[in-house]
């Protein structure tokens, strides 16, 4: 099974992206793209301007010559801050950057800072707009977009059904995030259930984990609630993970399972942070293995 982690993730615990796949040993990554086009450089925490085609084609080589996938940009582009034009043009740049790279997939973010300003439908229509347009104008790209349940509506999973399904498009799906239903206040029960309901729409992953006291578990709490107390290491969680993995194989999803480990914050010893990110590794590398989903 494909495994990859998120870069800023890697670089809680390492100087540098690559120093932090080698010992993980791993050779997929998620990439920040940030609202300038900027991303970090594979060798330093220092950015790197993607915006310039040098800077770009000196990127592709070095993963190229390192051996290093770009599995996914993230990119966290908020369209109700912009026109429906900045934000087709903005986007058109990123699937130019995706494409140089060679990287099959654009994180999109559903957490809108004005959303308050949208009713639903109106939120649905925003969405519907942009991608649909941007889809006419780049037909011949086979970057696919995967939006992530993230932020208070964008945890809604009608919400997300109903964009999926408005711009019915098949290079629009979700970017599965396995922590933040759970962080927006449902239920274990719940939160597991909708996972599994969503699974045949994922083209990407985010996986975390968060260990509620028992009394907590099953009852539904106030979106965020203590959550920098309880995120936890994923393989010490109270989300199932196989249980999650085992659907995902069942609709033959083949994107990474992308680590996204917000409990590092936790350990004040690098070495201790490190031997967690080794230890997330390994769990996902057990449980794949058990239920043989390899893609």
């Amino acid at each position: 099974m494909k495994i990859a982690i998120r870069d800023e993730i890697l670089l809680e615990s390492f100087p540098c992206i690559t120093e932090g796949l080698n010992s993980l040993n791993l050779n997929q990554f998620e990439l920040h793209l940030n609202n300038d086009f900027q991303s970090y450089s594979l060798n330093s925490n220092h950015k790197i301007s993607l915006k310039s085609e040098e800077e770009l084609l000196s990127l592709k080589k070095e993963l190229q010559e390192q051996n290093i996938i770009v599995s996914a940009l993230l990119t966290d582009f908020d369209i109700s801050m912009h026109t429906e034009n900045q934000s087709i043009d903005w986007l058109k740049n990123a699937v130019n950057i995706a494409c140089t790279l060679g990287t099959p997939i654009i994180r999109i973010d559903s957490l809108l800072q004005q959303e308050h300003l949208y009713t639903f439908g109106k939120k649905i229509e925003l969405f519907s707009n942009i991608f649909s347009e941007l889809f006419a104008e780049i037909e011949d790209t086979p970057i696919k977009f995967a939006i992530e349940n993230h932020g208070k509506e964008g945890n809604n999973p009608i919400f997300l059904l109903s964009v999926v399904h408005t711009i019915d498009d098949p290079r629009l799906g979700l970017t599965l995030d396995f922590g933040n239903f759970y962080w927006r206040g449902y239920p274990l029960s719940e939160t597991e259930a909708i996972l599994k309901l969503l699974a045949p729409y994922a083209k990407h992953t985010h996986i975390k984990n968060i260990a509620y006291p028992k009394t907590a578990q099953e009852i539904y709490r106030e979106t965020g609630w203590e959550y920098d107390t309880y995120v936890c290491p994923i393989f010490k969680g109270d989300i199932n993970i196989e249980t999650i993995l085992t659907e995902l194989k069942k609709t033959n999803y083949d994107g990474v399972l992308c680590i996204e480990d917000e409990s590092l914050g936790h350990f004040e010893d690098i070495t201790q942070k490190r031997q967690i990110l080794k230890q997330d590794v390994e769990f996902l590398i057990e449980i794949t293995n058990d239920i043989q989903f390899d893609n």
